[in-house]
C-alpha cells in the first residue's frame, strides 16, 4: 500500500525552559500562522551559491503576529551564497539575510520584547544587530543580521510584510493547512541520524568529498526511504522529553529549507529540469560545501531561538584541557541543562571544523541526501 503524508500539531509540545509551562494557546496559533505565510511568501525567493546579493525583509509592526513571522524569516531566510568573514585575509562576512522590525517602542522594550522565548531568545545577542542606529556583535559569524528601526524605509528590492498580508493569506487558506504540518520531510531528516556509524566512520579529511557519502547514501535510499513505520514526527516521549520535541522542530526547520536549496540549486544550471538523475545529483554535488555551510549557518540560528548558547570562555577552556570520553560528557552535560543549554557547535563553520568535524559530515549528508527527500515525499502526495 501506498505511504501517505500525515498532517500533525507539533509547537503544542513547546514549553518554557525555566517553568516546563506551556505557551499560551494564542502564542501557538501565531506560529503556525507566521510559519504558513513565510513559508509562502519565500517560496520563490532563493539565491544561487555563486550571486553577491542579499534578502532584505521589512517588517512593518511589532504586534504578536508580527514578531512570530520575524521569528521564522529568521529560522528559514538562509541562503547559500552567504560567505562567512576570514581572519586571514580580512574579508568581512557577506550576504547576511537582513530583517529590518519597524517599532516605536523605546530600544530596552523592543529588544526585551523579541529576547521573549516565544520570539527570538538568544539570537539579537549574538547576531549582528542595529537598534535605532546602535550596532552591537558587527563581527558576527552568523548569517541573519537584526535592524529595529522606526522608518521602514524605501528599498525597492525588500519584501515588505504587515498584518494586513498575513491577514489577507489567511482568509484563502483552509485552517487545516495553516494549523497542522505535513512533518513527512521533517521525519526523514530525523531518521538521517539512523545511519549512525556509516556517517561517523568517513574520515575528516576531504570532508565535502561526496564519494565518501555514496555508501551512507545507498542505505539511505533503499532501507531508511523505503520503511514501512508510520511517517509520524511526534512521538508520546514529545509530553514528558523537550529536547526530543526541539530536536524534532530542528529536522521540521531543516526540511522547510529544502524547496529553496532545490531552487537555489537550479539556478546554477538553467538546463537543471531536463537532466537525467545521474546528471542532477552532480549539480547538487557541485554545490555541496555552499550548501553544507548554509546548512550550519541555518542550524546555528535555530538553536539560538530555542534558547542554546555558545560555551563561554570559561566553558571553552574546560573542554579544551579534556580528553575525549570526558569532553563528550562535559558537552552532554552543557547540552541537556534544561534551564540554560549550551552546545559546543555554536560557532562559525570554520570553527567547527577545527573543533567538531564530525557533525559537519551530517550538514554535508543532508544536503545530498534532499533531492532523494524531496522526491520520496512527492510520490507520496
Amino acid at each position: 500500500m501506498k505511504q501517505r503524508t500525515v498532517r500533525e500539531r507539533p509547537f503544542e509540545y513547546l514549553r518554557r525552559m525555566k517553568t516546563n509551562a506551556p505557551f499560551p494557546e494564542e502564542t501557538v496559533r501565531t506560529w503556525y500562522l507566521a510559519r504558513a505565510y513565510v513559508l509562502d511568501r519565500l517560496k520563490n525567493y532563493s539565491l544561487s551559491p555563486y550571486s553577491d546579493g542579499h534578502l532584505h525583509v521589512v517588517i512593518e509592526g511589532d504586534s504578536p503576529l508580527m514578531l512570530s513571522v520575524l521569528r521564522h524569516v529568521a529560522l528559514m531566510a538562509h541562503y547559500p551564497n552567504y560567505v562567512e568573514a576570514d581572519p586571514l585575509c580580512q574579508t568581512p562576512c557577506r550576504n547576511r539575510t537582513v530583517i529590518s522590525l519597524v517599532s516605536n517602542k523605546a530600544a530596552g522594550d523592543i529588544v526585551a520584547e523579541i529576547e521573549k522565548e516565544e520570539y527570538l531568545c538568544n539570537l539579537p545577542s549574538f547576531c549582528k544587530c542595529t537598534v535605532y542606529g546602535e550596532e552591537t556583535n558587527e563581527d558576527s559569524y552568523v548569517d541573519i543580521e537584526l535592524e529595529i528601526t522606526r522608518d521602514p524605509g524605501t528599498d525597492p528590492d525588500c519584501i515588505r510584510i504587515c498584518e494586513d498580508d498575513v491577514a489577507l493569506f489567511q482568509e484563502g487558506k483552509n485552517p487545516d493547512e495553516i494549523y497542522s504540518i505535513d512533518t513527512s520531510m521533517a521525519v526523514f531528516v530525523g531518521r538521517s541520524y539512523e545511519l549512525g556509524a556509516i556517517v561517523d566512520n568517513i574520515p575528516y579529511e576531504d570532508i565535502h568529498n561526496v564519494g565518501r557519502y555514496s555508501q551512507a547514501l545507498d542505505v539511505f535510499r533503499k532501507i531508511i526511504l523505503q520503511d514501512k513505520k508510520d511517517i509520524q514526527l511526534v512521538t508520546d516521549d514529545w509530553k514528558s522529553n523537550l529536547t526530543l520535541v526541539k530536536n524534532g522542530l530542528s529536522s521540521l526547520y531543516c526540511a522547510d529549507c529544502f524547496e529553496s536549496r532545490e531552487l537555489a540549486v537550479k539556478r546554477t544550471c538553467p538546463d537543471y529540469d531536463r537532466l537525467s538523475g545521474k546528471d542532477r545529483t552532480a549539480v547538487w554535488e557541485k554545490n555541496i560545501q555552499a550548501l553544507s555551510v548554509c546548512e550550519h549557518g541555518r542550524w546555528v540560528v535555530d538553536k539560538l531561538i530555542f534558547g542554546f548558547r555558545p560555551m563561554s570562555g570559561q566553558q571553552r577552556e574546560e573542554f579544551e584541557r579534556m580528553f575525549k570520553v570526558q569532553r563528550k560528557a562535559y558537552c552532554k552535560k552543557l547540552k541537556n541543562n534544561s534551564v540554560s543549554p549550551v552546545h559546543l557547535d555554536i560557532r562559525s563553520h570554520r570553527d567547527l571544523r577545527r573543533v567538531d568535524p564530525d557533525n559537519l559530515k551530517y550538514d554535508s549528508f543532508l544536503m545530498l541526501a534532499i533531492p532523494l527527500i524531496l522526491a520520496k515525499v512527492r510520490s507520496m502526495l
